[in-house]
Protein backbone atom coordinates (compact mmCIF):
# COMPACT_ATOMS: atom_id res chain seq x y z
CA UNK A 1 0.00 0.00 0.00
CA UNK A 2 2.27 2.49 0.78
CA UNK A 3 4.77 1.47 -2.33
CA UNK A 4 1.25 2.33 -4.34
CA UNK A 5 0.98 6.02 -2.59
CA UNK A 6 4.31 6.69 -3.44
CA UNK A 7 4.38 5.81 -6.88
CA UNK A 8 0.59 7.67 -7.36
CA UNK A 9 2.64 10.68 -5.48
CA UNK A 10 5.53 10.17 -8.27
CA UNK A 11 2.63 10.40 -11.02
CA UNK A 12 0.83 12.93 -9.91
CA UNK A 13 3.91 15.28 -8.84
CA UNK A 14 5.06 14.87 -12.42
CA UNK A 15 1.71 15.88 -13.88
CA UNK A 16 1.91 19.04 -11.86
CA UNK A 17 5.56 19.62 -13.29
CA UNK A 18 4.39 19.59 -16.55
CA UNK A 19 2.38 21.78 -16.58
CA UNK A 20 4.07 24.27 -14.64
CA UNK A 21 6.92 23.79 -17.61
CA UNK A 22 4.70 24.16 -20.33
CA UNK A 23 4.53 20.35 -20.57
CA UNK A 24 1.07 19.71 -19.97
CA UNK A 25 0.53 17.39 -23.08
CA UNK A 26 3.00 15.12 -20.66
CA UNK A 27 0.06 14.05 -18.12
CA UNK A 28 -2.74 13.20 -21.10
CA UNK A 29 0.33 10.66 -22.30
CA UNK A 30 0.57 9.36 -18.87
CA UNK A 31 -3.14 8.97 -19.17
CA UNK A 32 -2.97 7.60 -22.30
CA UNK A 33 -0.27 4.83 -21.32
CA UNK A 34 0.80 4.25 -18.01
CA UNK A 35 -2.44 4.72 -16.29
CA UNK A 36 -3.43 1.71 -19.48
CA UNK A 37 -0.43 -0.54 -18.59
CA UNK A 38 1.45 0.36 -21.83
CA UNK A 39 4.95 2.15 -21.73
CA UNK A 40 4.10 4.08 -24.97
CA UNK A 41 1.01 4.52 -27.27
CA UNK A 42 -0.48 2.32 -28.88
CA UNK A 43 -2.91 0.95 -31.60
CA UNK A 44 -6.28 1.27 -29.27
CA UNK A 45 -6.27 4.69 -28.31
CA UNK A 46 -8.46 6.07 -30.79
CA UNK A 47 -10.72 6.74 -27.08
CA UNK A 48 -8.47 9.78 -26.81
CA UNK A 49 -8.22 11.52 -29.71
CA UNK A 50 -10.16 14.35 -31.37
CA UNK A 51 -10.73 13.32 -34.58
CA UNK A 52 -12.17 14.14 -38.18
CA UNK A 53 -14.48 11.34 -39.67
CA UNK A 54 -13.71 9.43 -43.06
CA UNK A 55 -16.85 8.46 -44.60
CA UNK A 56 -17.88 5.32 -46.07
CA UNK A 57 -18.28 4.82 -49.75
CA UNK A 58 -21.94 5.21 -50.44
CA UNK A 59 -21.44 1.46 -52.41
CA UNK A 60 -18.74 -0.26 -50.42
CA UNK A 61 -16.72 -3.04 -52.54
CA UNK A 62 -16.41 -5.78 -50.06
CA UNK A 63 -13.23 -8.50 -50.74
CA UNK A 64 -13.90 -11.92 -52.31
CA UNK A 65 -12.83 -14.70 -49.71
CA UNK A 66 -10.90 -18.08 -51.18
CA UNK A 67 -9.38 -19.08 -48.20
CA UNK A 68 -6.47 -21.05 -48.51
CA UNK A 69 -6.50 -23.74 -45.84
CA UNK A 70 -2.36 -23.76 -45.59
CA UNK A 71 -1.19 -22.64 -42.29
CA UNK A 72 1.35 -20.19 -43.29
CA UNK A 73 2.82 -19.95 -39.47
CA UNK A 74 6.08 -22.22 -38.52
CA UNK A 75 6.25 -22.74 -34.78
CA UNK A 76 8.64 -19.62 -34.89
CA UNK A 77 6.38 -17.62 -36.36
CA UNK A 78 3.23 -18.68 -33.55
CA UNK A 79 6.11 -17.37 -31.26
CA UNK A 80 6.64 -14.38 -32.58
CA UNK A 81 3.36 -13.33 -33.01
CA UNK A 82 2.72 -14.40 -29.62
CA UNK A 83 5.31 -12.71 -28.04
CA UNK A 84 4.94 -8.93 -30.37
CA UNK A 85 1.04 -9.48 -30.11
CA UNK A 86 -0.51 -9.61 -33.27
CA UNK A 87 -3.76 -8.68 -33.66
CA UNK A 88 -4.35 -8.85 -37.53
CA UNK A 89 -2.95 -10.70 -40.78
CA UNK A 90 -4.66 -10.51 -44.04
CA UNK A 91 -3.08 -11.41 -47.38
CA UNK A 92 -4.87 -10.45 -50.42
CA UNK A 93 -4.10 -11.68 -53.89
CA UNK A 94 -5.52 -11.06 -57.06
CA UNK A 95 -8.29 -8.71 -54.94
CA UNK A 96 -9.27 -12.06 -52.98
CA UNK A 97 -8.55 -12.49 -49.42
CA UNK A 98 -6.44 -15.68 -49.33
CA UNK A 99 -5.62 -15.82 -45.19
CA UNK A 100 -7.28 -13.57 -42.61
CA UNK A 101 -5.92 -14.65 -38.94
CA UNK A 102 -7.38 -12.07 -35.85
CA UNK A 103 -5.69 -12.14 -32.00
CA UNK A 104 -5.96 -10.01 -28.97
CA UNK A 105 -9.62 -9.60 -29.05
CA UNK A 106 -9.71 -8.09 -32.74
CA UNK A 107 -11.55 -8.84 -35.60
CA UNK A 108 -12.77 -7.19 -39.02
CA UNK A 109 -15.02 -4.45 -37.77
CA UNK A 110 -11.94 -3.09 -35.37
CA UNK A 111 -9.93 -0.18 -36.14
CA UNK A 112 -6.33 0.52 -35.11
CA UNK A 113 -4.09 3.38 -35.15
CA UNK A 114 -1.59 3.12 -38.24
CA UNK A 115 0.88 4.88 -36.74
CA UNK A 116 3.90 5.90 -39.40
CA UNK A 117 2.31 3.50 -41.96
CA UNK A 118 0.04 7.02 -42.66
CA UNK A 119 2.92 9.04 -43.45
CA UNK A 120 2.56 6.86 -46.82
CA UNK A 121 -1.11 8.08 -47.54
CA UNK A 122 -0.30 11.50 -47.12
CA UNK A 123 2.53 11.01 -49.85
CA UNK A 124 -0.69 9.82 -51.99
CA UNK A 125 -2.26 12.86 -50.96
CA UNK A 126 0.33 15.43 -52.75
CA UNK A 127 0.04 12.85 -55.98
CA UNK A 128 -3.54 13.84 -56.04
CA UNK A 129 -2.60 17.81 -56.29
CA UNK A 130 -0.06 17.36 -58.26
CA UNK A 131 -2.06 15.27 -60.55
CA UNK A 132 -4.55 18.36 -60.95
CA UNK A 133 -1.67 20.62 -61.49
CA UNK A 134 -2.28 22.39 -58.08
CA UNK A 135 1.38 21.64 -56.95
CA UNK A 136 4.74 20.46 -58.29
CA UNK A 137 6.79 18.32 -56.64
CA UNK A 138 10.16 19.65 -57.89
CA UNK A 139 8.59 23.30 -56.94
CA UNK A 140 10.43 24.94 -53.79
CA UNK A 141 8.76 24.44 -50.67
CA UNK A 142 8.71 28.55 -49.82
CA UNK A 143 6.33 28.68 -52.80
CA UNK A 144 3.60 27.20 -50.19
CA UNK A 145 4.68 28.36 -46.88
CA UNK A 146 7.09 31.65 -47.07
CA UNK A 147 8.83 30.88 -43.58
CA UNK A 148 10.79 28.91 -46.16
CA UNK A 149 12.08 31.84 -47.99
CA UNK A 150 15.96 32.47 -48.47
CA UNK A 151 18.13 30.77 -45.65
CA UNK A 152 15.61 29.27 -43.82
CA UNK A 153 14.42 26.80 -46.81
CA UNK A 154 17.67 26.54 -48.91
CA UNK A 155 15.63 25.24 -51.64
CA UNK A 156 14.44 23.10 -50.60
CA UNK A 157 11.88 21.02 -52.85
CA UNK A 158 8.39 19.58 -51.86
CA UNK A 159 10.38 15.98 -53.69
CA UNK A 160 12.98 16.31 -51.04
CA UNK A 161 10.17 16.48 -48.17
CA UNK A 162 8.46 13.21 -49.86
CA UNK A 163 11.82 11.64 -49.51
CA UNK A 164 12.89 12.54 -46.42
CA UNK A 165 16.03 14.58 -47.59
CA UNK A 166 15.10 17.94 -46.10
CA UNK A 167 18.41 18.46 -43.60
CA UNK A 168 15.71 19.97 -41.08
CA UNK A 169 16.75 18.51 -37.52
CA UNK A 170 13.08 17.68 -36.08
CA UNK A 171 14.26 14.64 -33.83
CA UNK A 172 12.51 11.53 -34.28
CA UNK A 173 12.89 10.12 -30.29
CA UNK A 174 10.29 7.49 -29.35
CA UNK A 175 11.49 7.31 -25.81
CA UNK A 176 11.62 10.90 -24.67
CA UNK A 177 8.87 12.51 -23.44
CA UNK A 178 10.27 16.13 -24.14
CA UNK A 179 10.96 15.01 -27.84
CA UNK A 180 9.51 16.41 -30.93
CA UNK A 181 7.71 13.03 -31.70
CA UNK A 182 6.31 13.39 -27.57
CA UNK A 183 4.75 16.57 -28.60
CA UNK A 184 3.54 15.91 -32.08
CA UNK A 185 1.50 13.07 -30.65
CA UNK A 186 -0.12 14.60 -27.57
CA UNK A 187 0.33 18.60 -27.55
CA UNK A 188 -1.94 20.87 -29.18
CA UNK A 189 -1.09 23.50 -32.25
CA UNK A 190 1.05 21.56 -33.84
CA UNK A 191 1.63 23.81 -36.53
CA UNK A 192 3.57 25.90 -34.06
CA UNK A 193 5.44 23.21 -33.61
CA UNK A 194 6.74 22.85 -36.54
CA UNK A 195 7.29 26.74 -37.28
CA UNK A 196 10.49 27.54 -36.09
CA UNK A 197 12.17 24.43 -37.79
CA UNK A 198 14.80 25.63 -40.82
CA UNK A 199 16.67 23.94 -43.18
CA UNK A 200 20.45 23.42 -41.63
CA UNK A 201 22.55 22.90 -44.59
CA UNK A 202 21.94 22.55 -48.61
CA UNK A 203 19.16 19.91 -48.55
CA UNK A 204 18.95 16.43 -50.03
CA UNK A 205 22.27 14.69 -49.94
CA UNK A 206 21.02 12.87 -46.79
CA UNK A 207 18.19 10.23 -46.16
CA UNK A 208 16.91 10.66 -42.48
CA UNK A 209 13.62 9.72 -41.13
CA UNK A 210 11.60 12.47 -39.37
CA UNK A 211 7.65 12.83 -39.26
CA UNK A 212 8.50 16.70 -40.00
CA UNK A 213 9.05 16.11 -43.40
CA UNK A 214 5.45 14.57 -43.40
CA UNK A 215 3.92 17.31 -40.91
CA UNK A 216 5.52 19.96 -43.73
CA UNK A 217 3.86 18.08 -46.25
CA UNK A 218 0.09 17.94 -44.69
CA UNK A 219 0.77 21.67 -43.97
CA UNK A 220 1.55 22.50 -48.03
CA UNK A 221 -1.83 20.43 -49.12
CA UNK A 222 -3.87 22.93 -46.38
CA UNK A 223 -2.45 25.69 -47.95
CA UNK A 224 -3.80 24.78 -51.58
CA UNK A 225 -7.59 25.74 -50.47
CA UNK A 226 -9.01 22.84 -51.08
CA UNK A 227 -10.03 21.12 -47.83
CA UNK A 228 -8.39 19.36 -45.39
CA UNK A 229 -5.85 16.17 -45.73
CA UNK A 230 -8.79 13.91 -44.75
CA UNK A 231 -11.25 16.15 -47.64
CA UNK A 232 -8.63 14.89 -50.37
CA UNK A 233 -8.50 11.59 -48.55
CA UNK A 234 -11.88 10.99 -48.39
CA UNK A 235 -13.38 12.15 -51.31
CA UNK A 236 -10.24 11.57 -53.97
CA UNK A 237 -9.24 7.69 -52.78
CA UNK A 238 -11.09 6.03 -50.05
CA UNK A 239 -14.73 6.55 -51.13
CA UNK A 240 -13.70 5.69 -54.57
CA UNK A 241 -11.89 2.62 -53.11
CA UNK A 242 -14.98 1.05 -51.70
CA UNK A 243 -13.99 1.33 -47.90
CA UNK A 244 -16.70 -0.90 -45.79
CA UNK A 245 -16.11 1.36 -42.59
CA UNK A 246 -15.53 4.36 -41.88
CA UNK A 247 -11.76 5.37 -41.18
CA UNK A 248 -11.11 8.22 -38.97
CA UNK A 249 -7.52 10.58 -38.17
CA UNK A 250 -6.45 12.18 -34.85
CA UNK A 251 -6.59 16.18 -34.68
CA UNK A 252 -4.25 18.43 -32.62
CA UNK A 253 -7.47 20.23 -31.38
CA UNK A 254 -11.67 19.47 -31.25
CA UNK A 255 -12.34 19.78 -35.05
CA UNK A 256 -14.59 22.87 -34.68
CA UNK A 257 -12.15 24.84 -33.35
CA UNK A 258 -9.63 23.93 -36.55
CA UNK A 259 -7.97 20.70 -35.71
CA UNK A 260 -5.22 19.68 -37.80
CA UNK A 261 -4.71 16.04 -38.81
CA UNK A 262 -1.79 14.73 -37.18
CA UNK A 263 -0.83 13.40 -40.40
CA UNK A 264 2.55 11.14 -39.23
CA UNK A 265 0.61 8.58 -37.45
CA UNK A 266 -3.03 8.27 -36.02
CA UNK A 267 -5.04 7.09 -38.84
CA UNK A 268 -7.35 4.69 -37.82
CA UNK A 269 -9.02 1.94 -39.99
CA UNK A 270 -10.25 -1.36 -40.28
CA UNK A 271 -7.28 -4.46 -41.56
CA UNK A 272 -9.67 -5.10 -44.84
CA UNK A 273 -9.69 -1.05 -45.06
CA UNK A 274 -6.14 -1.07 -45.27
CA UNK A 275 -5.19 -3.39 -47.46
CA UNK A 276 -7.15 -1.28 -50.28
CA UNK A 277 -4.23 1.11 -50.39
CA UNK A 278 -1.70 -1.96 -51.07
CA UNK A 279 -4.19 -2.94 -53.84
CA UNK A 280 -3.92 1.10 -55.25
CA UNK A 281 -0.09 0.77 -55.62
CA UNK A 282 -0.31 -2.78 -57.04
CA UNK A 283 -2.30 -0.98 -59.57
CA UNK A 284 -0.68 1.81 -60.60
CA UNK A 285 -2.73 3.85 -59.17
CA UNK A 286 -6.09 2.45 -60.56
CA UNK A 287 -9.46 1.15 -59.15
CA UNK A 288 -11.76 -0.83 -61.25
CA UNK A 289 -11.87 1.41 -64.28
CA UNK A 290 -10.92 4.54 -62.67
CA UNK A 291 -7.18 6.19 -62.41
CA UNK A 292 -7.73 7.54 -58.80
CA UNK A 293 -3.81 8.69 -58.76
CA UNK A 294 -1.92 8.84 -61.80
CA UNK A 295 0.19 6.04 -63.19
CA UNK A 296 3.25 8.01 -63.19
CA UNK A 297 2.86 9.34 -59.60
CA UNK A 298 2.13 5.97 -58.11
CA UNK A 299 5.58 4.63 -59.92
CA UNK A 300 7.46 7.81 -58.43
CA UNK A 301 6.03 6.41 -54.84
CA UNK A 302 7.55 3.52 -55.12
CA UNK A 303 10.80 4.11 -57.06
CA UNK A 304 13.91 4.31 -54.49
CA UNK A 305 15.68 7.25 -54.23
CA UNK A 306 19.18 6.72 -55.38
CA UNK A 307 17.22 6.31 -58.97
CA UNK A 308 15.58 9.68 -58.93
CA UNK A 309 18.88 11.92 -57.99
CA UNK A 310 22.40 11.33 -57.84
CA UNK A 311 22.74 13.43 -54.55
CA UNK A 312 21.76 10.49 -52.57
CA UNK A 313 22.70 6.60 -52.36
CA UNK A 314 18.86 5.30 -50.41
CA UNK A 315 17.84 2.70 -51.93
CA UNK A 316 15.30 1.53 -49.24
CA UNK A 317 12.71 4.32 -49.40
CA UNK A 318 10.49 5.96 -52.11
CA UNK A 319 8.07 8.94 -51.30
CA UNK A 320 7.64 8.17 -47.40
CA UNK A 321 7.37 4.54 -47.66
CA UNK A 322 10.01 1.65 -47.30
CA UNK A 323 10.87 -0.29 -50.49
CA UNK A 324 13.18 -3.77 -51.05
CA UNK A 325 12.84 -7.22 -52.64
CA UNK A 326 11.31 -10.67 -52.10
CA UNK A 327 14.00 -12.87 -51.55
CA UNK A 328 13.03 -14.47 -55.58
CA UNK A 329 13.43 -10.42 -56.57
CA UNK A 330 10.96 -9.40 -56.29
CA UNK A 331 9.98 -5.92 -55.64
CA UNK A 332 7.64 -4.76 -52.41
CA UNK A 333 6.63 -1.41 -50.91
CA UNK A 334 5.47 -1.12 -47.48
CA UNK A 335 3.74 0.92 -45.30
CA UNK A 336 5.30 0.77 -42.09
CA UNK A 337 4.30 1.90 -38.39
CA UNK A 338 5.76 2.75 -34.80
CA UNK A 339 3.72 -0.84 -33.49
CA UNK A 340 4.63 -3.08 -36.51
CA UNK A 341 1.50 -2.00 -38.73
CA UNK A 342 2.55 -3.06 -42.19
CA UNK A 343 0.69 -3.06 -45.80
CA UNK A 344 3.29 -4.58 -48.00
CA UNK A 345 2.36 -4.37 -51.65
CA UNK A 346 4.07 -6.90 -54.11
CA UNK A 347 3.24 -6.05 -57.82
CA UNK A 348 4.34 -8.71 -59.33
CA UNK A 349 2.73 -11.20 -57.89
CA UNK A 350 -0.45 -8.45 -57.34
CA UNK A 351 -0.47 -9.75 -53.41
CA UNK A 352 -1.11 -7.29 -50.23
CA UNK A 353 -0.42 -8.39 -46.57
CA UNK A 354 -1.15 -6.53 -43.80
CA UNK A 355 -0.29 -7.31 -40.39
CA UNK A 356 -1.42 -5.11 -37.41
CA UNK A 357 -0.20 -5.59 -33.60
CA UNK A 358 1.05 -4.30 -30.51
CA UNK A 359 4.34 -4.88 -30.71
CA UNK A 360 7.42 -5.52 -33.01
CA UNK A 361 11.19 -6.34 -32.77
CA UNK A 362 13.62 -3.46 -32.54
CA UNK A 363 15.74 -4.77 -35.34
CA UNK A 364 16.64 -3.66 -39.01
CA UNK A 365 17.81 -6.21 -41.92
CA UNK A 366 20.02 -4.02 -44.26
CA UNK A 367 18.10 -0.53 -44.00
CA UNK A 368 14.53 -1.75 -43.11
CA UNK A 369 12.57 -3.01 -40.37
CA UNK A 370 13.61 -6.59 -40.16
CA UNK A 371 9.98 -7.49 -39.41
CA UNK A 372 8.93 -6.67 -42.80
CA UNK A 373 10.55 -9.67 -44.07
CA UNK A 374 9.02 -11.68 -41.48
CA UNK A 375 5.91 -11.11 -42.30
CA UNK A 376 6.15 -11.09 -45.82
CA UNK A 377 7.23 -14.38 -45.95
CA UNK A 378 4.13 -15.47 -43.67
CA UNK A 379 2.34 -13.38 -46.14
CA UNK A 380 3.91 -15.64 -48.93
CA UNK A 381 3.84 -18.75 -47.48
CA UNK A 382 -0.18 -18.46 -47.06
CA UNK A 383 -0.44 -18.27 -50.85
CA UNK A 384 2.18 -20.82 -51.90
CA UNK A 385 1.44 -23.15 -49.47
Amino acid sequence: MRLFKSLLAVIVGIGILSFITGHGYVWGGIQETYFRGWKNSNIDDLEFRDIRVLQSADVAQPWAEKLNEVNPFTEEDEAWNEKYLSASFLVIQNDTIRHETYWQGHDEQTVTNSFSACKSIVALAIGLASDRGLLDINDSVAKYLPRFIGEAGRGLTIKELLQMRSHIPFGESYSSPLGFMAKAYYREDIRSLVEPYKVTDAPGSRWKYEGGNTMLLEEIIASLGKGSLSDWVERELWQPMGAENDAFWGLDAPLEEGGVERCFAQFYATTRDYARFGKLLNSAGKWGDRQLLSEAFTEAVTTPIAQTTDACDAEHYGYQIWLGETSNGEAFSCMEGLRGQMIISVPELNVVVVRTGYSKQELKQGELPADIYRVLDMGLRSING
